[in-house]
C-alpha cells in the first residue's frame, strides 16, 4: 500500500479542463447543426469564439498575477523575523 498522496489539482487546472470541455462540446454542436442542414454563420461563430478566448486570457492573467502576488506576500511574511518584546 502506498502512502504517497497525489497533489490536488489546482483551481486553474480544473477551470482549464472545463474550458476545453466547453470548446469541444461547442465545436461538436456546431458541426451537428451544420451537417443537419441549419444555416450556421461562421463569421459570428469566429467573433464569439475570439471574444470568449480573449476573456479567458484576461481572466487567467489576472488569476496568475493574484496567485503570484499572494505567494510573494507569504514568502516575505515567512522570511521576516518576528520581534517580541520581553517585559
Amino acid at each position: 500500500m502506498s502512502t504517497v498522496v497525489p497533489p490536488r489539482r489546482g483551481l486553474a487546472e480544473r477551470v482549464t479542463g472545463a474550458i476545453w470541455g466547453i470548446i469541444v462540446t461547442a465545436v461538436g454542436a456546431f458541426l451537428i447543426a451544420a451537417l443537419s442542414g441549419y444555416d450556421v454563420d461562421l463569421e459570428l461563430i469566429a467573433i464569439v469564439s475570439l471574444v470568449a478566448l480573449g476573456g479567458w486570457l484576461l481572466f487567467s492573467a489576472i488569476a496568475a498575477a493574484t496567485r503570484q502576488s499572494r505567494r510573494e506576500r507569504e514568502a516575505v511574511a515567512a522570511a521576516a523575523p518576528v520581534s517580541r518584546t520581553e517585559d
